[in-house]
């Protein structure tokens, strides 16, 4: 059995609508549902944005479905300068980073977990075999938006990692926990030079102050805009993955 799991509901529609018969699940977890591909049944789970809330969210599933493996699906902010808007990363290791007390920048981090995801070198091989652009790569997962180019350079120089997100890290925590193999395919949304999440992004000794001044900003709306293009470019990369994958 298996378990696509997204933290918007836009990156699990990309799932969802390849499916008959989806229905949400009853219960206290209502961001749960089932569906039907190719005579298989599969489970979707909407685990929130961020690292906390994911987690939260997949820990109290997983003892309700028991699935066999988890496929993790989304998009992703580039670090790697070669991955460009679209193009599809799978994970071969998530770092798990916070910052390492209260420094200006992102040029001090502490790695918090590391963990191995499965499969990583097949679903880039199969998403190659169909025509899409994708390769394998190591993921960080923190709970900042990283939108200002910068920050991206100044980890990327660290870590050498192909992307970040908010979620992988602390959802293979608890499948490592529960013993549940963890993939995850995820579709670049922002590439390294991209400055349209700064309205949303932040540094961790910056004050709530400096915060609220971004997002009342007038470039949001146009932040919001050019985000929304770029989701859309990504989701496609991700519904044709899945059409042929699943």
């Amino acid at each position: 059995m298996l378990l696509i799991v997204a933290a918007l509901q836009d990156e699990l529609d990309a799932a969802m609508a390849l499916c008959r018969g989806c229905r949400k699940l009853p219960g206290r977890n209502g961001n749960l549902w089932r569906g039907e591909r190719n005579g298989k049944e599969v489970y979707f789970l909407r685990a929130g944005f961020g690292p906390r809330r994911s987690a939260v969210s997949l820990e109290r599933s997983l003892p309700l479905i028991q699935p066999a493996q988890i496929l993790l699906i989304g998009y992703a902010g580039g670090l790697d300068p070669g991955v460009k808007l679209g193009h599809l990363v799978a994970v071969r290791k998530a770092l798990e980073i916070s910052p390492d007390g209260n420094r200006p920048a992102w040029t001090h981090v502490r790695i918090d977990g590391s963990f191995e995801l499965v499969d990583g070198e097949s679903l880039a091989g199969f998403a190659q075999s169909i025509g899409l652009s994708a390769r394998v790569g190591d993921v960080l997962t923190t709970s900042y938006v990283l939108g200002d180019p910068a920050h991206k350079v100044a980890l990327y120089e660290r870590f050498h990692a192909c992307i970040v997100d908010m979620e992988t890290a602390a959802l293979a925590r608890v499948a490592d926990r529960h013993s549940t193999p963890l993939s995850c395919i995820r579709a670049i949304s922002d590439e390294l030079e991209d400055t349209f999440l700064i309205p949303f992004s932040g540094v961790p000794s910056e004050k709530i102050s400096g915060r609220l001044r971004k997002l009342i900003h007038p470039s949001l709306i146009q932040s919001l805009r050019t985000w929304r293009s770029h989701a859309a470019v990504a989701k496609r990369s991700l519904s044709r993955f899945l059409a042929s994958y699943l």
